[in-house]
């Protein structure tokens, strides 16, 4: 008898007699009727079929229960249904979804905070107090020049606003010229400045200039002392960097100084040099700043 090639079914040969096609028949039939029951052993609505270890016989896997999931059985040899944990690590109110090399819980913050960006945290985010919206201006230090030709603050570089402020400095000889810049830079057109002088109301600028303030002279001990306010803008930006300033001067016609100019150059400050074109100066000079 030939078989067939897949399933091996008995069929009859071409030289079998016509008398024992009844029988051949039924045993072709008989062997697909086997096949195909092994191929399709679920019995049950709902139930599926997977290969089993025997060739050609499939194992029936009932219908799981309500919100079971199917998984692979923890031998890997067959499915199975399983009941499985919820999958979330979110444990608490108010948690988030985070993740690193798999996902993972951001536990909920204090109230008040918000979500910042720091690579240094596993998720690459944290909870955090929220910056102060006021502008608290720290003291980072005071020079106090005697005799001095030149004082220079420094380590500047992080300070986004800076005050200068100084009262009752004085020159060794009145009405010298005094000077202010940024990053020692002595650029004739870095620096654009507009100002007045009181009480005279007369001009006081240079729409190019190497220094902060144009014509600021100083006083001496034995005349009017000077004093400056300074307050400079954009310090760590990318920009410009805006001032504004008021001094007192050396004589009743310059009693004053108000006005205000702008740096040109957009990097960082890291330095503010004061000195005197000539002789020498005296007194207290202090640095402000906001980070």
């Amino acid at each position: 008898m030939a078989n067939t090639t897949n399933y091996n079914w008995e069929t009859p040969d071409d030289t079998d007699l016509v008398k024992d096609g009844a029988a051949a028949i039924r045993t072709l039939g008989n062997s697909a009727d086997t096949t195909l029951k092994n191929l399709n052993p679920q019995t049950t609505t709902g139930a599926i079929a997977f290969r089993s270890a025997t060739a050609n016989v499939n194992t029936a896997l009932p219908l799981g229960t309500a919100g079971q999931v199917l998984r692979v059985n923890s031998g890997a040899t067959a499915p199975e249904w399983a009941t499985t944990a919820d999958q979330t690590p979110l444990t608490t109110k108010g948690d988030l979804f985070g993740f690193d090399t798999a996902d993972a819980r951001i536990p909920v913050g204090s109230n008040g905070h918000i979500l910042t960006c720091d690579s240094t945290q596993a998720l690459g985010v944290k909870w955090a107090a929220a910056a102060s919206a006021a502008d608290n201006f720290a003291s980072i230090s005071t020079i106090s020049a005697s005799t001095s030709t030149s004082i220079q603050f420094t380590s500047l570089t992080g300070y986004k606003t800076l005050y200068l402020i100084a009262n009752n400095f004085f020159s060794d000889v009145s009405n010298r010229d005094f000077i202010i810049r940024i990053n020692n830079n002595s650029t004739s057109t870095e620096y654009r400045n507009a100002g007045i002088n009181l009480p005279a109301c007369t001009r006081n600028s240079g729409s190019t200039d190497d220094r902060m303030i144009s014509n600021f002279r100083t006083g001496s001990t034995s005349n009017n002392r000077s004093s400056i306010g300074l307050m400079i803008e954009g310090c760590n930006g990318g920009g410009v960097k805006p001032y504004t300033f008021f001094t007192t001067g050396f004589s009743s016609a310059q009693e004053a100084i108000i006005g205000n100019g702008v740096f040109l150059q957009t990097g960082n400050i890291s330095t503010l040099d004061l000195s005197i074109a000539a002789g020498t100066f005296s007194g207290d000079f202090r640095l402000f700043g906001v980070a």
